[in-house]
């Protein structure tokens, strides 16, 4: 435990345990990853947008992906999770909608200083693997000033749809993707991780969509919202074969 604290110290070592890290973390676990199709933008401001499972996600796209994770400030006070995001060089913001316009104005000063893509999960929480849940409008309150202009700074939205679609070569179905999604606020972490293990090796597939323009074409941040639900719902939908 000391050794990681130094490392969260020290930011060259941070990158390299932060990439290293996911990717042992998912051989160790089992977990597979496999990008069907796209990439990621090749410009500077890029925020992604992604549906929401659990812990795993982090550790999947994180070791594949060179990114960082925007996550609710509580999470950097988990036990072992704390600290990994903290090595990841995690942006943490408030749930709290008094601090709204604080959180907003953060964001947007870390993604424009930040040299690598940040990735924020929408829906506000996870689910249980088998929907895409309506999208929070109050976090693409970051856009605002952004919609419908051309700035110098201009932010890039990228949609990203995420599935856990396999154990083993087997494909899972609705009833056993549960195992996998962290959901059942009354189930602890360490109950699901137990029970994830008795389900591993598992696959988790990812769709990274076009990179959308937001100067044009929206009037509003829920509009925004909206249709990056509906791009990452229909991706989703593809990888779990409802489509």
């Amino acid at each position: 435990m000391p050794i990681l604290w130094l490392i969260s110290k020290t930011r060259v070592l941070c990158k390299w345990y932060n990439k290293m890290y996911f990717k042992v973390v998912c051989f160790i676990l089992g977990i597979r990853v496999k990008i069907k199709s796209g990439k990621l933008a090749d410009v500077k401001n890029l925020l992604l947008v992604c549906n929401h499972n659990s812990y795993f996600d982090i550790f999947a796209l994180g070791s594949v992906l060179k990114i960082n994770f925007i996550a609710k400030e509580d999470v950097k006070n988990w036990p072992i999770f704390g600290i990994i995001t903290r090595l990841g060089n995690t942006v943490y913001i408030s749930r709290d909608r008094m601090k709204a316009g604080r959180e907003v104005n953060f964001m947007e000063k870390e993604l424009e200083k930040r040299k690598i893509p940040l990735l924020v999960f929408p829906e506000g929480t996870s689910t249980d693997g088998n929907e895409v849940l309506p999208f929070k409008s109050s976090l693409f309150a970051m856009f605002e000033n952004h919609i419908g202009q051309k700035l110098d700074n201009q932010i890039t939205v990228q949609p990203i749809s995420i599935a856990y679609t396999r154990e083993g070569k087997r494909l899972i179905n609705d009833e056993e993707r549960h195992n996998y999604a962290w959901y059942i606020k009354e189930q602890g972490l360490v109950e699901h991780l137990i029970n994830a293990l008795h389900h591993t090796p598992f696959t988790m597939e990812i769709i990274i969509h076009k990179p959308i323009d937001i100067s044009t074409g929206f009037n509003n941040r829920k509009d925004l919202a909206l249709y990056c639900h509906n791009v990452v719902e229909k991706g989703f939908k593809e990888l779990v074969g409802k489509e």
